[in-house]
């Protein structure tokens, strides 16, 4: 898995080949990242505490997601809620509990815990 500092100077490259035609018309992106399998809760909430604010926590079937959007750029984080939440309810519609990701006061930046 990469370093947060590796896909930031990825990103810089980008952001500067961007940069030097600044007229152009281009697609709008769409930056997903997902984070599958055993370990990946630490770094998916190393990634939510980098995200740019405000985004919007979505649960969407079985996951929780992350989504910044704005009219320059689509961005989204997923990660199965099973890695971040236990079950309360099996064998149901599931209901999750989940432990916070976010300090308070990052959870009210973004409206509200969860």
């Amino acid at each position: 898995m990469p370093k947060a500092s590796e896909v930031a100077a990825e990103l810089r490259k980008l952001a500067d080949g961007l940069d030097e035609q600044p007229d152009a018309p281009i697609t709008k992106p769409y930056i997903y990242f997902t984070h599958l399998g055993d370990g990946e809760k630490s770094a998916f909430i190393a990634l939510a505490r980098s995200f740019p604010r405000p985004f919007e926590k979505v649960y969407k079937n079985d996951d929780l997601r992350l989504e910044y959007v704005n009219r320059a750029m689509d961005l989204t984080a997923r990660i199965n809620r099973d890695a971040v939440c236990r079950i309360v309810e099996p064998a149901k519609p599931a209901v999750y509990e989940c432990e916070p990701l976010l300090s308070v006061d990052e959870e009210n930046e973004i409206g509200g815990a969860a």
